[in-house]
């Protein structure tokens, strides 16, 4: 009865392990292809960091009833098997990119439909030596306009597929969590917004979590868009007004736009909002800071001010610096020195390489606002020069809005609607030394189908060097029971 049971087991075994692979069915009488296989995600011809998580992906084509892929790299061969997706063994994979830095990755895949092979053209998988940041942290959210109900702030290890909750709304009120940022990318130095429910901006380091009310007598609104100083020491954020409202043409959705707006810095340590640091003005409206790596230069998007939402379409922001003294906590306002001029077109969200070479932003036709603007695109300049570079290999013909700088200034994230018009969805793209970019990958995910069934957009994605290990317990611990403390205007 036990060797009975036992050649049961191994029978199960097997038939398993046939069923997870595919039956592993190498193809025969293969009919050759010149084409290149249409796969999502699409990784033809893409530059790859050597410690990303392996890049499952499908083919497109209807009625596929098998897979088989053949990789060939640093002299060595390998094959994966499946029924209508390719998936990487992850320590194969570890082994193929460790094998291939520097060098690439040759596959070649072939599909079976009505019983009959396809061999498709086969393409390349470059491998840089360049590392990108252990971590990605974004806000999944519905891609809604006014409401909201489960909502939360992620962090994905990009060298697996680990994902892991930060703060969740469900935890605290079922409130709207956003603006997220890290302290040079250091996931100990994290700041973040509740609104509604157990309102507050929440600012944690060294283990601890600060709540705080952040509207002043000196100031319109609570902080908004925050970037850190990368001394820790200073927060730079937006103050604003923000409405809204809904186009009537099916080709536009919504504008999101201000009614005032000014850029304030935030000292950490003493709790206080230093005006003789930041940018009070009723002439202009002033939004999305940033600072330089050495935090010696402070970074925003200034339009002159008028009346919204009349003229919504014709508001044009310049890209402007100004001189930051980090031991005084102040600017030099007669010295603001305008980057890019918006003569016909917009710009925002300015973010500079932690190498200070160049100055990535976005370009829509108006507003601060493009996540909505199918027309928005990456633009960047080299910050010495001021000579713009080439990004038409990073773009496509709908949304890219949002972006963040891995710690090496070689690796970007940039929010792009480019798969359908709607998902904002994170796509990873190496800079070369000459700022040029190679063409971006979407993040990779264990089943090549999770996009088709996830009903969430990837908002601000940001690329940190490690774990937050604050956990979400703790920040509903501050959440429900800490009563909010009031920050100064200096």
């Amino acid at each position: 009865m036990k060797r009975i049971f036992n050649i049961l087991f191994c029978l199960a075994a097997i038939t398993a392990a046939l069923i997870g692979t595919g039956c592993k069915e190498r193809p025969t009488n293969a009919t050759a292809s010149s084409e290149l296989p249409s796969i999502f995600p699409d990784y033809a011809d893409v530059t790859i960091p050597h410690n990303i998580a392996p890049l499952n992906f499908r083919p497109t084509a209807e009625g596929v009833e098998g897979c088989y892929a053949e990789l060939s790299y640093a002299g060595q061969r390998a094959e994966v098997y499946g029924k209508t997706d390719i998936r990487f063994n992850e320590k194969l994979w570890r082994e193929i990119l460790d094998a291939s830095k520097g060098a690439s990755i040759n596959l070649t895949l072939y599909t079976k439909q009505q019983g009959k092979w396809t061999q498709w053209q086969s393409f390349d998988i470059h491998v840089s030596d360049k590392r990108i940041d252990s971590h990605l942290v974004y806000r999944l959210i519905e891609p809604g306009y006014e409401k909201w109900h489960i909502v939360g702030i992620y962090q994905r290890n990009l060298e697996n597929f680990d994902e892991k909750p930060i703060v969740l709304n469900k935890m605290v009120g079922y409130n709207c969590i956003n603006c997220h940022t890290f302290c040079g990318g250091d996931p100990q130095q994290m700041m973040f917004h509740m609104r509604a429910a157990n309102g507050g901006t929440y600012i944690t380091q060294d283990g601890k979590i600060e709540k705080l009310n952040t509207k002043t007598d000196g100031t319109i609104s609570n902080l908004t868009y925050p970037y850190w100083h990368p001394s820790g020491r200073y927060i730079t954020t937006s103050v604003n007004t923000i409405h809204q409202f809904f186009h009537a043409t099916r080709e536009k959705k919504i504008e999101v736009f201000d009614l005032r707006s000014d850029v304030v810095v935030y000292n950490v340590k003493d709790k206080k909002i230093l005006s003789k640091a930041s940018i009070i003005s009723e002439d202009n409206f002033e939004t999305f800071p940033s600072f330089s790596p050495d935090g010696k230069w402070l970074y925003f998007c200034s339009a002159p001010a008028t009346q919204m939402p009349d003229n919504y379409d014709k508001v044009r922001y310049n890209l402007c610096r100004v001189p930051f003294d980090e031991q005084k906590g102040e600017i030099e306002r007669e010295k603001i020195d305008t980057l890019v001029r918006a003569d016909s077109l917009s710009y925002t969200f300015p973010r500079i390489s932690p190498d200070g070479r160049y100055m990535m932003y976005t370009e829509t036709a108006y507003g601060q606002f493009p996540i909505w603007h199918a027309d928005a695109e990456i633009r960047m300049i080299d910050v010495q020069s001021r000579q713009t570079i080439d990004m038409s290999r990073l773009n496509s013909p709908d949304t890219e809005s949002y972006h963040s700088w891995s710690s090496g200034s070689d690796w970007v994230v940039v929010s792009s609607r480019r798969d359908n018009s709607l998902y904002t969805l994170p796509y990873l793209c190496y800079i070369g030394q000459d700022g040029k970019p190679s063409k971006p990958f979407l993040l990779p995910q264990e089943d090549p189908e999770a996009y088709d069934y996830l009903l969430y957009s990837y908002n601000i994605p940001e690329l940190v060097t490690g774990e937050v290990e604050i956990s979400p317990y703790q920040i509903q611990q501050v959440a429900l029971n800490a009563e909010a403390e009031q920050v100064g205007f200096e």
